[in-house]
């Protein structure tokens, strides 16, 4: 495999130059001669140079070598040194020959006369080369030294090659000479040829050897032509003492071809051949292969350098040659990945070679020999036992309905599998063999190889020796295990003709002596028949065939006429790039083969192969993308990466019962836990003893950026190499941009392509599906993806309108991405190949390119109206440039990074929150707009009904265009990461994977934003154990430090990691100037604070529009990090908590009031409404609902306000279950999810179906229920949610129990998820909703008097009571546990209990009064709980309690609830503060049903 490109002259240079450069002075200006190679002879000096010790540095390297990298730092340090040299002998005017290896010859040709002047003047050359470069001190320790050879005298020079490739070769004594001379020399020392030593004084007599130049020109032109046809070039003929030396390459550059090492062998063996048997002056022919990485590229000085290949493979070849000389010996990677038969080698002896430390297993190559057939009956795969089959169901079908079709028809079947290398044909007839011998067939296999498709009958003559038993036994048995075989069966006079086939000698009998060759193939083919078609009879028969395209014509006959004549069945498969011959495309169309092609492994079964091949259950989503990108559904590709990943040590393993998943105080550790937040991708067995393991790949490791596998990168540059250079070098510039492109960034990076050439060669690569439309549509394009954005640029001159009107890309134009623009790579591997062909240096260029062009596209999309995933923050980084207000991207120019200087002369598009002002407006205009607020919910809904309704698409809020943010970030601020890593703009890149990582969150993502969070905290390095050590690897600013900390608060949120997620957002507090304090005393101090904030803060808004928005963004970020700080303290039930969590409440409203911005605010006093709710305080709950609804009228045509009216409606939808106005909150629900779903939010829509459900469940709608449950699974199954799928999975516990037989979820499966994630930090700190779960579960096992179970999780629901709140599910999580209560009381005097309760009617009362008292904000279940209280107090009278009342509540009690406006003694305090919302809920009660009925529809 070659890798890299050296540094050659300027581009300045002239052509005729850099030609010059490339060739021998002795060539460029010799006079043109006629068409005859003739041999021509001059007087010169040589003058050669040895490096020593670089073989031994090339041995170091291939012991340490791990990246392809390693062989370019090689080749840097040769050409580095070996340059300074070549300049050295120019100067004194020698003629570069060649640099071979490590070995440099230089000519001077002088005249007769001038011999001794011009050795005095190469002898001083030589002293100086020595004196300055003698010895030379590599990093890697290993020294560099010189040996220096000269000789003088009549050289020879001969042209050999034909018209399109010719070869110098420079002969002589006194070439021999000075090779000898250089030999003898040590380190440091310069050593004369006796030639040359004489001709100081006298003259020298020359010596021909023209013979030995004729076997030379006849050997290379023989060479050259046999190594072409399988991708090989001639690279270097030189002499040395030991004759003339070929070095051929296979694999260069643009000559990559199929199966490498077995041409190379083939090769070999025809060239070994050749030389013994036509030249009849050669003494021994030696010929090495050896096979991996080299380096080729040029080497040299500027004036003059050579296209050479180094690297230690290239010294090892040289090194066998002498070791095992007469042979064609090969290296063991040579010898494997030839795939040639191993009775094609033999082992030969290990022998010590100069400077090679381990030289490895060498084998001698013997040639394809017809004489050896047997031991050939094994597969190229064994069925794997412990796992099953992936995704073949179909191709299976194939086979059974070929076995009835034998079976009833009594007629041959064949079935032919094609499919790519490495999509699993070879697995899928191992399970067929296996398969077909568990039903009691006999299966003959056979694999065969591209060398059995030269040899006449060479297939059957296989199957057959396999069908006798003769192809395992050893070689003097053959002929009497044949005997018994054939006796009976055929004649014994006929046994001699299978003499020839089966290589044994049965006598010559008459009858065939007469024979003629064509009759005796005509009666061993009849023979066979019969012998078939006997054993059928008996026993069914199949041939199981691998790699089928490799048979020869002959056996594609005889099977042919078998199908239609014996009910056998045959399976095959071939591979498709192959032609077939004329028999076996009629073999093909015979009615009785069938033909199937082998599809790709689905996206789930490639997961769970990947994870069999690890020993995991999971693996991250990162390595999940790594492997479906690069593997496209092929098994071999999946299986060779994921022992790459193991042989690289880049994972790391965690074990899920010995690693008690808990919470972590340390960011940098949290890469398991986050693994294990996520769902499996393989179901865990059942086993206890089984170790189960999650694997997450290593913090420092970027997957991007992992070289592909030798073998793989083999193969995907063997599919570039057959594209036309236009094709190679549009896909190799798409694969700088990444999996996914669009068609502008490709044209930015071609633009000297015009649009029509671009789409016609894409077009071409479309067709042969090395590239696709990400789309369902195949064809071109039609619509631009540049649309013009309603954002004005503020303040922007008319130079620089001007200057932006011919841009390709403007300023006010954003990224607008229909799926037809978009492409992405059809073929496996091919991206990751294609980008690391390209040098380093035009790499770097080519990602500064796409930094250039993506940098102005990183926003929100157009219906967002632009603007940062982080509010303001571009604003929030930059320094004021200028009076007139206008903000740079980026203040980082101290940096010096090309990037940042090219940013920061940009300006990037304005946020939708530019708008927002401080509270400036008069009294007199506040009054204005508070008349138009809408008043009470009954004005605000039929307002939004009215909105709704509208059809106009100037003004329904639901006709806008759709959310293109998920594009924006796979398509832009994703790449945009990697193109800043890898240019190196570290602090680009941390700005970009902020801006990642928040809009990740925003899309409901979260493992997605804790791996660019991750990757952000690598490029700042490691913490230090003392704050004030703390430094920065990347200098970042205050504001991005606070952002940094919030974003990781709020992933930790969503981990389950409270403790770390309070941290985190108190740390991004106190940056942002707002701290939050420690201590009860604090929290009474800055409560007060806060309250006396809101009579005397009126901001006034800074003068600097700059500044402005730097506030606005320190608000917007200490709003949300108060939201996180109140949601995590909400989560304990300790009365501390909820004192925090109250003034986390306060301080967010007045930092929302403070933004001024609407949303926000109406955000705010949605989210401290459901505070309220869940803390039990009635007046605030509804208070903060009211004022919501207030300020909404300002939210209604800005995606942010229609987002607050969507949050707006969930909460009311919310409250009317609470309240149990069933049907309006069902309506409500509906209204709410139609906006989410529009403005694809879909952790939001999750919460409004789990509102839906509730509704609908209470209702006793549980058809609707089903609907509701379907659409909460095609949102959460997705997105590995582990909380949204414990709430879908209690719901679905909700309706097995209750439901009347209306089921969404069995209850295995259900009870499945919570075994295996109950431990889960993310379930741990949800005590509401395993509150219920458990609830539930012990129900469930009550029902199947399984009451062991039911006290297990009975104990564990009454462990979380006391850890619960008010809110909806704590409410339900406590009803149900009540109702466990109650069944328990019961239950206890029939002694069910393994250990018995000491549960008293008092005590359980005590759980009822707590009830009343904590949910008081949840009255739905009130009524339901009064009777479960009332039924305990009968039991204190000894009164019996009926079962089905207590576990089938529904049919009895729940349907009264609130439709007759009855409240409970224990809440008619509670009538007065809902008479305005009961009023509006009788309203729409009264409506008719059928508006649900629509809304579903």
């Amino acid at each position: 495999m070659a890798t890299g490109k050296g540094v050659a002259a300027p581009p300045l240079w002239p052509v005729e130059a850099r030609l010059a450069a490339l060739l021998p002075d002795l060539l460029v200006f010799r006079k043109p001669r006629g068409s005859e190679h003739e041999l021509a002879t001059a007087q010169g000096v040589l003058l050669g140079v040895h490096v020593t010790g670089f073989t031994a540095l090339m041995d170091r390297f291939s012991l340490s070598c791990k990246s392809e990298h390693d062989m370019d730092t090689l080749a840097h340090i040769f050409s580095y040194y070996i340059s300074d040299i070549v300049e050295h002998v120019l100067c004194f005017g020698g003629d570069i020959l060649n640099i071979t290896g490590n070995v440099l010859l230089a000519l001077w040709t002088v005249e007769q006369n001038q011999l001794s002047d011009i050795i005095t003047l190469v002898a001083k050359c030589s002293l100086e080369i020595q004196e300055k470069f003698g010895i030379y001190h590599t990093r890697e320790g290993q020294d560099l030294q010189l040996k220096i050879g000269l000789s003088a005298g009549r050289i020879s020079q001969v042209i050999v090659g034909d018209e399109q490739r010719q070869y110098l070769l420079v002969t002589g004594r006194d070439v021999d000479g000075v090779q000898l001379a250089q030999r003898l020399a040590q380190a440091n020392e310069i050593v004369l040829s006796w030639n040359c030593w004489k001709l100081c004084e006298q003259y020298m007599f020359e010596v021909e050897i023209m013979r030995e130049d004729e076997a030379v020109k006849e050997a290379a032109l023989y060479i050259s032509t046999v190594i072409e046809k399988g991708g090989g070039q001639l690279s270097r003929i030189f002499m040395s003492e030991t004759g003339c030396m070929f070095l051929c390459v296979f694999g260069l550059p643009g000559d990559k071809k199929p199966d490498e090492c077995a041409h190379a062998l083939e090769s070999s063996f025809s060239i070994f051949s050749f030389c013994w048997e036509n030249l009849a002056e050669t003494k021994l022919v030696s010929i090495s292969i050896t096979s991996g990485p080299v380096f080729c590229g040029m080497v040299g000085a500027v004036a003059r350098h050579e296209y050479t290949v180094i690297g230690p493979k290239v010294s090892l070849v040289a090194r066998m040659i002498t070791a095992y000389p007469g042979l064609v010996s090969c290296d063991e990677v040579t010898y494997l990945r030839s795939m040639l038969p191993a009775y094609n080698f033999k082992k030969l002896p290990e022998k010590m070679m100069k400077n090679i430390s381990n030289p490895g297993k060498m084998y001698e190559y013997l040639g394809h020999r017809r004489c050896i057939m047997f031991g050939k009956r094994h597969l190229a795969r064994e069925r794997n036992k412990n796992h099953s089959l992936l995704d073949r169901e179909k191709e299976l079908e194939a086979f059974r309905m070929a076995q009835q079709g034998s079976l009833h028809q009594k007629k041959g079947q064949a079935v032919l599998y094609e499919g790519e290398k490495g999509c699993g044909k070879s697995q899928l007839l191992a399970e067929i063999n296996f398969l077909a011998q568990k039903e009691g067939h006999r299966v003959l296999p056979l694999k065969l190889k591209e060398a059995d498709s030269k040899q006449c009958f060479y297939a059957i003559q296989t199957l057959m020796a396999i069908f006798f038993e003769i192809d395992m036994c050893p070689a003097y048995y053959r002929q009497e295990r044949l005997h018994k075989q054939l006796h009976g069966m055929v004649e014994e006079p006929l046994h001699c003709l299978f003499n020839d086939l089966f290589f044994v000698k049965f006598p010559l009998s008459f009858k065939v002596s007469h024979m003629d060759d064509l009759t005796r193939q005509k009666k061993v083919k009849a023979c066979f028949f019969q012998v078939l078609q006997k054993a059928m009879r008996e026993t069914p028969l199949i041939f199981l065939i691998d790699e089928a395209q490799y048979m020869d014509a002959a056996s594609w006959e005889f099977l042919g006429t078998l199908l239609s004549s014996v009910p056998i069945i045959m399976v095959m498969t071939l591979t498709p790039t192959f032609t077939l011959c004329g028999w076996a495309q009629h073999f093909l169309q015979s009615p009785q083969a069938i033909f199937v092609p082998i599809s790709k492994l689905a996206t789930t079964s490639l997961l769970r192969m990947a994870c069999w091949e690890l020993g995991v259950v999971s693996i991250p989503q990162e390595l999940q993308i790594y492997l479906l990108r690069r593997c496209f559904g092929n098994p071999l590709y999946c299986e060779v990466l994921c022992q790459d990943l193991l042989s690289k040590n880049i994972l790391l393993f965690h074990d899920l019962q010995k690693e008690e998943e808990e919470e972590n105080s340390k960011w940098e550790t949290l890469s398991a836990n986050a693994m294990k937040s996520t769902m499996y991708s393989i179901s865990p067995a059942s086993s206890e003893d089984q170790e189960l393991y999650v694997c997450t790949v290593k913090d420092d490791v970027n997957l991007d950026t992992v070289l592909l596998p030798p073998l793989l990168k083999e193969i995907a540059v063997n599919q570039l190499d057959q594209l036309s250079p236009g094709e190679q070098l549009l896909v190799k510039c798409a694969a700088v941009i990444g999996h996914s492109f669009h068609i502008d960034l490709l044209q930015h990076l071609l633009p000297g392509w015009g649009k029509n050439k671009l789409l016609q060669v894409l077009r071409a690569l479309v067709d042969i599906h090395v590239l696709r439309w990400c789309s369902k549509s195949q064809d071109l394009p039609a619509e631009p993806i540049l649309m013009p954005s309603s954002i004005e640029i503020i303040e922007q001159t008319k130079e620089e309108r001007k200057s932006d009107a011919g841009s390709p890309l403007r300023l006010q134009e954003e990224l607008s991405l229909p799926q037809t623009e978009v492409l992405e790579f059809g073929v496996p591997l091919l991206q990751e190949a294609a980008w690391e062909l390209w040098p380093k240096a035009q790499q770097t260029a080519l990602h500064l390119e796409c930094a250039w062009f993506l940098r102005d596209l990183a926003c929100r999309c157009g219906s967002c109206h632009g603007g940062d995933f982080v509010p303001f923050h571009r604003f929030a980084i930059c320094s004021t440039k200028s009076s007139s207000g206008t903000s740079r991207f980026c203040s980082y120019k101290d940096t010096g990074s090309i990037l940042t200087q090219v940013i920061t002369d940009k300006l990037q598009l304005p946020s939708p929150q530019d708008s927002f002002q401080f509270q400036t407006k008069s009294p007199r205009s506040q009054e204005a707009f508070t008349r138009e607020h809408c008043r009470t919910e009954e004005e605000f809904l039929d307002q939004l009904n009215r909105k709704l309704a509208q059809t106009s698409p100037e003004k329904d809020m639901l006709t806008t265009k759709p959310c293109h943010c998920k594009e924006v970030l796979k398509l832009v601020l994703s790449p945009l990461t990697q193109h800043c890593l890898v240019i190196g703009e570290t602090t680009c890149a941390f700005y970009y994977l902020l801006e990642a990582a928040a809009a990740s969150l925003d899309l409901s993502d979260n493992y997605m934003a804790f791996l660019y969070l991750r990757k952000a905290s690598s490029l700042l390095g490691q913490p230090s154990a003392f704050s004030f050590f703390k430094k920065h690897k990347v200098k970042i600013c205050q504001f991005e430090e606070a952002t940094f900390c919030c974003l990781r608060s709020e992933v930790c949120f969503n981990m389950g990691q409270i403790t770390l997620a309070k941290n985190l957002a108190r740390q991004a507090l106190r940056l942002l100037k707002r701290n939050f304090p420690w201590t009860w005393f604090g929290v009474i101090f800055q409560t007060f604070l806060e309250k006396c904030w809101r009579s005397c803060s009126l901001s006034q808004p800074p003068d600097n529009p700059s500044e402005n928005k730097k506030k606005l963004a320190i608000l917007q970020q200490q709003v949300q990090c108060l939201s996180l700080l109140w949601q995590l303290y909400n989560l304990e039930a300790t009365a501390s908590s909820r004192r925090f969590a109250y003034l986390a409440t306060v301080m967010q409203e007045n930092s929302a009031k403070e933004s001024a911005s609407e949303a926000q605010v109406v955000s705010t006093y949605v989210a401290l409404s459901q505070f309220s709710q869940n803390m039990g305080d009635k007046e605030k709950w509804l208070h903060c609902e009211q004022m919501a609804i207030q300020k909404n009228s300002l939210c209604w045509f800005s995606r942010e306000g229609l987002l607050a009216t969507a949050q707006l409606m969930q909460a009311l939808a919310y409250t009317k279950l609470c309240l149990g106005h069933l049907d309006f909150s069902i309506r409500l629900g509906f209204q709410a999810r139609e906006i989410c779903r529009h403005l694809k939010k879909p952790a939001l829509e999750n919460l409004v179906l789990s509102v839906l459900f509730r509704s609908a469940f209470l209702k006793k709608k549980f058809d609707l229920c089903v609907h509701v449950l379907e659409s909460q699974w095609a949102l959460i199954s997705q997105g590995h949610d582990v909380l949204g799928l414990a709430c879908f999975y209690s719901a679905c516990l909700d309706l097995l129990l209750y439901g009347k037989g209306w089921l969404c979820r069995p209850f295995g499966e259900c009870l499945h998820f919570i075994q295996h994630y109950e431990h889960s930090c993310i379930l741990n700190s949800q005590s509401n909703v395993m509150l219920g779960v458990h609830s539930s579960l012990a129900m469930w096992f009550a029902q199947d008097s399984q009451w062991k179970l039911f006290e297990h999780h009975f104990s564990k629901a009454r462990q979380l009571v006391k850890r619960t709140n008010a809110s909806l599910f704590g409410s339900h999580g406590f009803v149900r546990f009540l109702e466990c209560h109650v069944l328990m009381l019961q239950k206890i005097p029939q002694g069910v209990f393994t250990h018995t309760p000491s549960e008293t009617p008092r005590q359980t009362l005590k759980y009822f009064k707590e009830f009343f008292s904590r949910c008081v904000t949840c009255p739905v279940y009130h009524q339901w709980v009064s009777e479960l209280k009332a039924s305990v107090m009968r039991y204190g009278k000894r009164e019996s309690m009926s079962l089905t009342n207590i576990i089938r509540p529904f049919d009895t009690c729940l349907t009264r609830i609130w439709i007759e406006g009855e409240f409970l003694e224990e809440n008619n305090s509670f009538e007065g503060n809902l008479q305005r919302f009961v009023r509006v809920a009788d309203v729409k009660e009264n409506k008719d049903e059928e508006e649900i009925q629509e809304c579903i529809c």
